[in-house]
């Protein structure tokens, strides 16, 4: 499996995929560190100003053909799910594919789609973070076994204790 297609495939899978802000934030970023460069050192930093220009246009020329991209590779082909069982491990892609066909399984003609697909890997993903949290907390249901025998000799020691306690202070037991 080539390294690029494992890497264009956790790309699309992964949790930020649907995410155009990365590149409003990353220039907002920038713009507030030149700011305060400019700010700190009283001069206009014109050269990081222009690299920044530069690689902003880059990560957004990036965004934008990846969408591209994605808008004509629309359907999950083979080549690409062996990809993604590369990146993301074969037991979520088996169970990301199991949950599809769950939910398709009266559309005979349907087709995989790589968002469709995307989707299920990070559901899955969420699915076994909980899972994992869930088993590291304690159950309702694991409360101890109670047995009757020992709940009958800890209310007659207390009996005891409470009869001891009357004698001692002169009072009759209740």
């Amino acid at each position: 499996m080539p390294v690029l297609d494992r890497f264009v495939a956790r790309l699309e899978v992964s949790r930020t995929y649907p995410c155009p802000v990365v590149s409003i934030l990353t220039f907002w970023a920038g713009l507030i560190a030149l700011t305060v460069v400019d700010k700190v050192t009283g001069t206009t930093p014109v050269v990081a100003s222009r690299l920044y220009a530069v690689a902003w246009a880059l990560v957004v020329g990036l965004e934008l053909g990846r969408d591209v991209w994605v808008q004509r590779h629309r359907y999950a082909s083979p080549r690409w799910l062996q990809a993604v069982d590369a990146a993301v491990g074969h037991e979520v892609t088996v169970h990301a594919l199991a949950a599809l066909i769950r939910q398709h399984e009266h559309e005979l003609d349907y087709v995989v789609t790589r968002s469709d697909l995307r989707i299920e890997v990070q559901a899955e993903r969420v699915r076994r973070r909980e899972a994992a949290r869930r088993a590291e907390g304690f159950r309702l249901v694991e409360a101890p076994v109670i047995d009757a025998a020992q709940v009958a000799r800890d209310e007659e020691r207390r009996r005891r204790a409470r009869e001891r306690r009357a004698a001692r202070q002169g009072r009759a037991p209740a």
